[in-house]
């Protein structure tokens, strides 16, 4: 099961996750993430301090939400993944594409300077 918190900054919407990412959470949280972009938030983070575990459809559907997020100007940004998930995010080429951030107040900056 995964749990989600939500928090709310101007045009930024974080997401902090704990427990599994995988296929069968995958769902929710790509309603969670349709609904703030329609709701006028441009920057959505995902922090996955407290994620346990990613697989590979998890690491495919981060992927194909960047790339239909971007062609809408909607940025997505990752908040401190584990060892683990990240040493999955850079064998996936996603650190390449999606920034990755050291902590949550890094991230909603930057997203203020690109607003």
């Amino acid at each position: 099961m995964l749990q989600v918190r939500e928090q709310h900054h101007y045009h930024t919407k974080v997401f902090s996750f704990t427990g599994r990412f995988c296929h069968k959470t995958m769902t929710g949280i790509q309603v969670l993430i349709l609904a703030a972009q329609k709701t006028g938030y441009h920057h959505i983070i995902l922090d996955f301090s407290g994620v346990t575990e990613i697989d590979s459809k998890g690491l495919n559907t981060l992927f194909l939400w960047y790339h239909n997020m971007r062609s809408s100007h909607f940025q997505i940004g990752v908040v401190k993944p584990p060892p683990y998930l990240r040493y999955h995010l850079d064998w996936a080429h996603l650190s390449e594409i999606v920034s990755i951030y050291a902590s949550e107040e890094d991230a909603i900056e930057d997203a203020a300077v690109c607003s």
